[in-house]
């Protein structure tokens, strides 16, 4: 390359920068920047306009040797990748697979493979197997695994679910020094696709997804009070919520050997043989309940005046019910939610109503809310709104109550932890959405047990990433209890797995050197690997060879001298 001056007709300098170049043995020369005219003064300018062009010059250059063909899931790897050793998880698979020596597969890869597809990408085993591990940062996948594999694991996992858990529940005590005294329980139900009745499991019951026309399980979960699953158990689909209760609480005490634990449920389990079952092993219970019935006879339970105040728009009133305390609660903030919804109710009846100039009462009997509104639904009538319902159901904004056996707390504690029920409902909106454990496309018992233990585990791991990501407090002082009472969730764990899965590695070959970098750790991620004390890469993960791919250097962590 070399300097040229050109004059123009007006006797200005004009200085270009020119190479030359060879085609069919005959030299070429070509103008590869235009640097301006030439005055006194500007030399320094030429000489930065010079540098700046060389630079592009050899970036060009090296980009004519750089090839990056894909990218490849490494967030989550990660972060599961140490949560897997953190709380035991492979070491409970470890101690599963060595019961079944004659077990030719890798299994523990298999179910770390199948958790992380769960929490990336739900899909079905096959799509996994053809399209997902090829996706996965190669260092953190198995290879040679068969499709046959992956169904053979859920077997094997299925048989150790129990194992599972109470392994997986006594490393958690010993590692947060967990005391777990509370138990969160509430019922779901998972759908099929189908509609044939096989084995024990799969029958037709009562749906809480409104889908009558499907085969269903029943799910029971259980939970700490910090959102954490503890366990599950799996009935057949046509099973009465009431009557697993007794099933629950046996398998408590006998597998996580606890010997003092309150039992959190919501109303549906609120009978007097469940409470008795409960009792029956010495245990204690705080369970919700309907006061509409009780409160005919003693209508004290809707007089506010009894209430004394805990907080701004929080009051309580305790009294018995029967041999058991009962706790009624009035809150403002649950005044106007009560509101708001029969407010929508029945302004949607005087629309439906005021609409058509005859109304049959068939368009209302399949919804008990509206029936509950209406009178007039007897056959040959035109139904109209009943507002002495109306202004009775008013009376009864804001109220709930609980019934409990436990004295050593106050009635303002109890409520609390009832109220953390929400996190069994968050739970169940996980494993529902995020998870999509449903619809289940298992047919045998035993693979239904094993998919639903497999989302049992990624349940478990992101149950984790989120209490690292939420504020810690003191649940029961101040303040905090009320918005324990009456707060809404918090952090959704769509948010952080969204940021996850963008952390990717990428191959970049220069020349005969495959050189694999991650991009940026950042946000919500980094804040995840801090709070886990998880070490962060560093951004060249590796280095190997295009050829021959046998020079693999993982590069080692030097951000990670406590782990």
């Amino acid at each position: 390359m070399f300097i040229r001056k050109t004059r123009n007709s007006a006797g200005q300098t004009y200085l270009h920068l020119v190479e030359s170049y060879r085609i069919n043995g005959k030299v070429r020369q070509r103008t590869l920047l235009s640097l301006g005219r030439m005055e006194e003064g500007k030399l320094d300018e030429l000489a930065q306009a010079i540098a700046r062009h060389q630079n592009l010059l050899s970036a060009l250059d090296v980009a004519k040797n750089i090839s990056v063909d894909a990218t490849y899931i490494l967030g989550p790897l990660l972060v599961l990748r140490g949560l897997f050793d953190k709380l035991g998880i492979d070491e409970a698979l470890e101690r599963i697979e060595r019961k079944h020596p004659k077990l030719e597969l890798p299994f523990r890869d298999i179910v770390f493979a199948l958790v992380a597809a769960r929490l990336v990408r739900p899909s079905s085993k096959l799509a996994v197997y053809e399209q997902m591990l090829e996706q996965f940062y190669p260092d953190l996948r198995a290879d040679n695994i068969d499709l046959h594999h992956v169904f053979r694991a859920l077997d094997v996992l299925a048989a150790g679910k129990d194992d599972l858990e109470t392994s997986l529940f006594v490393h958690g005590r010993d590692l947060f020094s967990r005391h777990v005294d509370v138990v969160l329980y509430d019922l779901t139900t998972l759908r099929f696709e189908s509609t044939k009745e096989t084995e024990s499991l799969r029958r037709f019951g009562f749906s809480k997804e409104k889908r009558n026309d499907c085969t269903q399980v029943v799910l029971g979960l259980l939970v700490d009070p910090e959102g954490i699953p503890l366990g599950f158990e799996v009935y057949p689909g046509n099973t009465v919520e009431g009557k697993t209760l007794v099933d629950i609480v046996h398998k408590i005490r006998e597998k996580y050997r606890v010997r003092r634990f309150i039992f959190v449920a919501d109303r549906g389990l609120l009978s007097k043989a469940n409470l008795e079952s409960i009792r029956s092993v010495d245990g204690e219970f705080i369970v919700g309940m309907r006061i509409g019935n009780l409160a005919k006879k003693r209508p004290e339970l809707y007089d506010r005046s009894l209430f004394h105040e805990v907080d701004d728009g929080l009051e309580i009133f305790e009294t018995n019910f029967e041999q058991d305390r009962g706790i009624v609660t009035w809150s403002r903030e649950r005044a106007a939610r009560d509101e708001k919804l029969r407010t929508d109710i029945v302004d949607k009846l005087r629309t439906k109503l005021d609409g058509r100039k005859k109304v049959s009462a068939k368009t209302f009997v399949s919804n008990a809310n509206y029936r509950y509104f209406l009178k007039g639904l007897d056959k040959g009538q035109t139904p109209v709104i009943d507002e002495a319902k109306v202004a009775e159901a008013a009376k009864k904004d804001g109220f709930f109550a609980i019934v409990t056996n436990v004295h050593h707390k106050s009635g303002t504690e109890l409520f609390a932890q009832y109220k953390q029920l929400w996190h069994v409902e968050d739970v169940f909106g996980e494993l529902k959405g995020t998870l999509k454990a449903r619809p289940v496309f298992h047919w045998k018992d035993e693979r239904i047990v094993g998919h639903l233990t497999m989302c049992f585990i990624a349940l478990l791991c992101e149950a984790h990433i989120i209490r690292a990501l939420r504020r810690e407090g003191d649940a029961y002082k101040g303040r905090a209890v009320r918005e324990k009472l009456l707060s809404s969730r918090q952090l959704s764990a769509v948010t952080v797995l969204r940021e996850l899965a963008e952390v990717r590695a990428i191959p970049v070959v220069i020349g005969d050197e495959r050189y694999w970098v991650r991009t940026d750790i950042r946000g919500h991620v980094a804040i995840l690997f801090q709070r886990l004390r998880l070490c962060i890469p560093p951004r060249l993960l590796k280095r190997e060879s295009v050829v021959a791919q046998g020079d693999r250097t993982p590069v080692s962590c030097e951000n990670c001298s406590d782990l």
